[in-house]
């Protein structure tokens, strides 16, 4: 792997070292887990507002007045 280094006398690429290279490694894990747990979020977050309309709906209340108490 190469890094551009941008100096007055121009751009250089020179290879990383290896603990830049790890480093960068562990950052894009961290980031996919990162991103996986902000899916799984949205996910539940869906699934609970669903679940909650549908129990709403079970106790009669009708799609009208359920966007009047949720907006």
């Amino acid at each position: 792997m190469k890094r551009l280094i941008s100096t007055p006398q121009g751009d250089q690429l020179i290879d990383l070292t290896a603990e830049e290279v790890a480093q960068r490694q562990i950052e894009e894990q961290q980031a996919e887990a990162d991103k996986v747990i902000r899916e799984e979020k949205i996910a539940t977050d869906l699934a609970n507002k669903q679940s909650a309309l549908n129990k709403l709906k079970a106790l009669g209340l009708n799609d009208a007045e359920i966007k009047s108490i949720i907006g």
